[in-house]
């Protein structure tokens, strides 16, 4: 399974500058979703801040090895636990 990784570095920077929510959200969003499964870039993809994302249609297929409980799910590369937006 190839995976690509996609470092996000957030140095702090000597001056606050106003942020809008605009900029906040789309400095988070990623450019191109590529899923890490299949290897097609699309327009949605579930991430990890670790760079791991995963199309819907991988993540149905491996749902059995992601979730446990139907309402978070597990990044196989760092571990982290996130959430589906269902809570």
């Amino acid at each position: 399974m190839a995976l690509q990784k996609h470092l996000n570095s957030s140095e702090p920077t000597a001056e606050k500058e106003p942020q809008s929510s605009a900029r906040r959200r789309l400095r988070r969003r990623p450019n191109r979703y590529v899923c890490a499964v299949c290897g097609q870039e699309l327009p949605f993809c579930w991430t990890c801040p670790c760079g791991f994302m995963i199309c819907s249609d991988c993540m149905e297929e491996n749902f059995w090895g992601m979730t446990c409980n139907g309402i978070t799910w597990t990044c196989p590369d760092c571990g982290a636990i996130r959430g589906f937006g269902n809570q």
